[in-house]
């Protein structure tokens, strides 16, 4: 299992401070606020002694943000990630869901290039929340900790295509793991979608 690294999570956080010390000012008429809606695809890998939850999966996210300086964002996201499916170690015909769920404010840093295209990095923290449903006969031999709320982290990039000032297209990746009582949980995050800048 990865391990999240404090040093990538600082490196990237300076790199967006980078970008807004350089950023071109000619892009600062660009509108403040947005609004998105996401599909996604998970990598899951929850660590758990008991149950192999290893799965692929698709999830749902929605954004806000706000543009502090043209190159810089700052951005609310909401994810949700139902039914990772997960078997007993011991018995692979044994097993159950898990459900997970993240509120994550991120700093967004933009290179400076001219629209329609904008490349980004995206570094934040927040809440991860799981919560476990074994099938009834998996509840009869095994005890696993079925719900946990603790701080996660994410890292990432991506890009967004600007259609017009107002609606743009956005295709992310990134690598959010969990902290403390929810550390067993990490997962690569490939999302698509669309924002409206106003």
């Amino acid at each position: 299992m990865l391990k999240f690294s404090f040093r990538s999570f600082i490196a990237i956080s300076l790199l967006i401070g980078c970008l807004a010390f350089f950023a071109n000012p000619a892009n600062a008429v660009e509108k403040k606020y947005y609004v998105g809606v996401a599909g996604s695809n998970q990598g899951i890998n929850f660590d758990d002694n008991v149950v192999d939850w290893d799965d692929s999966t698709w999830g749902v996210n929605a954004k806000f943000g706000y543009r502090l300086t043209p190159a810089v964002s700052f951005q609310f996201d909401v994810d949700w990630i139902p039914d990772v499916e997960g078997v007993l170690k011991s018995d692979p015909s044994l097993g159950g869901e898990v459900e997970v769920q993240t509120a994550i404010l991120s700093f967004k840093g933009y290179f400076p290039t001219s629209k329609p295209v904008k490349p980004f990095i995206i570094a934040g923290f927040g809440i991860l929340h799981y919560d476990v449903d074994l099938n009834d006969n998996t509840q009869s031999l095994v005890a696993v900790d079925d719900d946990e709320t603790d701080l996660c982290l994410k890292i990432g990039a991506g890009v967004d295509v600007f259609i017009n000032q107002s609606f743009s297209i956005g295709f992310e990746g990134n690598y959010t793991a969990g902290r403390d009582k929810v550390d067993a949980i990490e997962y690569w995050n490939l999302s698509l979608g669309a924002a409206y800048h106003f």
